[in-house]
């Protein structure tokens, strides 16, 4: 190894000992150890385990109702967890062999399911918790559409939109070109865009605010419930939902670690593509978001 060489490798802390350039000069990584992967299969194995179980006990349980927009809400979550559910044991024998079998298409469909299905629980999540707070502002029982047939059309436009949004961005900087198609949920360094980075921002402001809004609202209405009944405040049905609704919006605190890591991740990346704790870190979190498939516990507490 020459001097040069030897420079270069030791002027650059906490990345891995081998990476390479495609011919267009993209950098890829190599993959995390077996310690770091060992602790994503068990994240995984529990969401796929307790998400299904979660999944079918919702279905049981919910009572549809095509013109209740807060039902079609929790009828779409339950889709959308069972179709992101249905990738989770890709993910966890990626993590296992240390290898991706199943096609560089099919790898940037997993990689983009998993933020496909944070945004559109964040979506849904919000319909449901806006619903509650309009109901108890205007003291109606329960939100409807006029027509049965609005909620096909609701919920139809809510997945083009966020699949519009979510997938040609990962299938544009997702590129397993130089691996064979051995390797997957990598990322392109130089692929990181200026659109592809105000994207990134974008969407991390809007989620975060609109949890810091939520909450507030919730915080200040349960204070105001508070104030009301004072002592017997235990004791009033409406305190309790509002309870309920405080904890939907709880459920959100498992996107907040990726999206508040995600804005210091996007500069850095740049300067440290292959930064062991950037990427273990970036990993971890994005795993955490799929928590969310346990919200099944707060709907078989709430009242619909």
């Amino acid at each position: 190894m020459n001097m040069s060489a030897m420079n270069n490798t030791t002027s650059l802390p906490e990345i891995f000992t081998s990476s390479n350039f495609t011919s267009n000069g993209s950098l890829f990584c190599n993959p995390l150890d077996r310690t770091h992967s060992g602790a994503l299969i068990i994240i995984y194995i529990i969401v796929f385990v307790g998400g299904s179980v979660g999944a079918v006990i919702m279905t049981w349980k919910i009572k549809t109702d095509r013109k209740s927009i807060t039902s079609t809400a929790v009828i779409n979550l339950i889709l959308v967890h069972a179709l992101f559910l249905l990738t989770v044991p890709f993910r966890i024998s990626y993590y296992t062999l240390g290898e991706w079998k199943f096609g560089e298409i099919f790898c940037k469909l997993v990689s983009a399911m998993i933020h496909t299905h944070m945004y559109l629980c964040f979506v849904f999540y919000v319909t449901i918790i806006i619903m509650r707070m309009i109901s108890f502002f205007q003291e109606k029982k329960m939100m409807l559409f006029h027509q049965p047939w609005h909620s096909s059309a609701a919920s139809l436009l809510i997945w083009s939109l966020v699949l519009l949004a979510v997938f040609p961005l990962f299938l544009s900087y997702i590129d397993n070109s130089d691996k064979d198609g051995k390797k997957c949920f990598e990322f392109s360094v130089t692929a990181v865009s200026s659109y592809t980075k105000t994207m990134n921002y974008f969407a991390v402001i809007i989620v975060l605010a609109t949890f810091a809004i939520l909450l507030a609202i919730q915080v200040g209405i349960l204070v105001q419930l508070r104030i009301r009944y004072q002592d017997n405040l235990n004791n009033q049905q409406e305190f309790g939902a509002q309870k309920k609704t405080l904890l939907f919006i709880l459920v959100m605190i498992c996107f907040v670690p990726y999206l508040g890591f995600r804005l210091f991740y996007m500069k850095q990346i740049v300067i440290q593509p292959c930064s062991l704790s950037l990427n273990i870190t970036n990993e971890i979190f994005l795993a955490l978001t799929a928590m969310s498939c346990f919200d099944v516990l707060i709907f078989l507490m709430a009242a619909f």
